[in-house]
């Protein structure tokens, strides 16, 4: 009955609470860090001798100031985007009640606005070539993000996979943008992305460390990431769902691999573990469609536009020359990580289960008012669409049935 009662409520186990609150922080912690560094980079300030001036200890201070405030703020956000939708209507006790589903979707958009900003601002240099320069690209790329995750945040926020999985991709870029504001390797952009990790140092740390935790969470996620395919209407492949979910599962190893294994510790094997992560979302993009006869057109167009980009990005890195390996393996990652959450928006329905889903049943009567005998219909609400439910006779609950109705059909219905 525990159990039972655990689907019908939408309360996950306290481990997973336990790591939700475990990444925000480390988030936020990570995007901190980043504010801080970045100021202390656009402060002019002087260096008095081999110790710290006045100008210096106020930047330092500054710096401190500014880290802390991003850090709460940053917190906040996370914690009204993670807010479910069935709590925010108030059917259950909230710390945040004011949480509209508006208003986590803007959390959700300016976290993820945030970290594009200071991914950019990070590798300034980068985008000399880009028309406007880094401002430019700041401003289009936070606002492009932001608006994207925005609208998808606000479609899918009543998904508990979908808003674990979202704090899961926000731990990668998070852990990526502390380690490329704090690093001290050079133009890396002009190399690969590997570079960052293998500075032996705090930033080496966040990088590493943002690869193995959002690829461990991507394999222990990999049963809930798929499952959506089992729905009948996809009429799936013997077989699809296990495939798939193997698939996203090999990702995530794969991912955590490439943290564990930098590449100056061993060059082969950490391309081993970049390789088979690249090949086994090919596999899953190009895959799934044929594995699942009846998938929604939405993400069978993303997982052809997915392959058409990643195949474009290393015929741009590798035959033509025109980018370095870094933009193929950012643009890599990215296209996991959209590809994921597609699939989790578009087959995971509205509904109730231990994910958190919710089921919204609206009652409403078409018959006239004051007619007390006539039923209410009740129409559910699942993905999207109202569905009527049995109606149930106010007579099956009285002494007798009403006047005029044979006494064996009574008892029949």
């Amino acid at each position: 009955m525990r159990g039972a009662r655990a689907v019908a409520t939408g309360q996950a186990p306290v481990a997973r609470h336990a790591a939700l609150i475990s990444a925000m922080v480390a988030i936020a912690a990570a995007v901190a860090v980043a504010a801080g560094s970045r100021l202390i980079h656009l402060v002019p300030h002087t260096h008095s001798g081999p110790g710290h001036g006045p100008d210096q200890v106020a930047v330092d201070v500054l710096s401190l100031v500014v880290a802390v405030l991003v850090a709460v703020l940053l917190l906040t956000a996370l914690t009204v985007a993670s807010v479910p939708a069935r709590r925010r209507a108030g059917r259950a006790r909230c710390a945040v009640p004011w949480a509209s589903p508006h208003v986590g979707a803007f959390a959700n958009a300016s976290v993820w606005a945030t970290i594009a900003a200071l991914a950019v601002g990070s590798a300034a240099d980068a985008f000399d070539a880009f028309p406007g320069g880094h401002l430019a690209a700041c401003v289009g790329l936070a606002g492009v993000l932001g608006g994207v995750t925005g609208v998808v945040h606000h479609r899918a926020q009543h998904q508990g996979v979908y808003r674990s999985f979202n704090v899961v991709a926000m731990l990668l870029a998070a852990g990526c943008l502390a380690s490329m504001s704090l690093t001290d390797t050079g133009e890396w952009w002009a190399r690969n992305f590997s570079t960052l990790g293998t500075s032996d140092d705090v930033a080496a740390v966040w990088f590493n460390a943002g690869l193995i935790l959002s690829g461990g969470a991507m394999a222990a996620m990999a049963g809930r990431l798929a499952r959506g395919l089992a729905r009948a209407e996809y009429r799936a492949r013997r077989g699809a769902v296990a495939v798939s979910r193997g698939l996203v599962g090999i990702i995530g190893f794969a991912l955590a691999g490439v943290g564990l294994v930098p590449i100056d510790a061993d060059e082969t094997l950490h391309n081993v573990f970049a390789s088979a992560a690249g090949l086994a979302f090919f596999g899953l993009a190009a895959g799934t469609p044929w594995l699942v006869r009846r998938m929604p057109r939405r993400l069978v167009a993303t997982s052809a536009a997915a392959i058409l980009i990643e195949v474009t990005a290393w015929a741009v890195y590798d035959v033509v020359g025109w980018a370095s390996l870094t933009v193929f393996e950012v643009v890599a990652f990215a296209l996991v990580f959209v590809w994921l959450i597609a699939l989790v928006v578009t087959t995971h329905p509205e509904r109730l289960d231990a994910a958190g889903e919710s089921v919204h049943v609206v009652a409403a009567s078409d018959e006239p008012i004051g007619v007390p005998e006539a039923p209410a219909r009740r129409h559910v609400a699942l993905g999207g669409r109202r569905v009527r439910a049995p109606t149930v006779p106010a007579f099956a609950f009285s002494a007798a049935p009403p006047s005029g109705m044979l006494p064996g059909l009574a008892r029949s219905t």
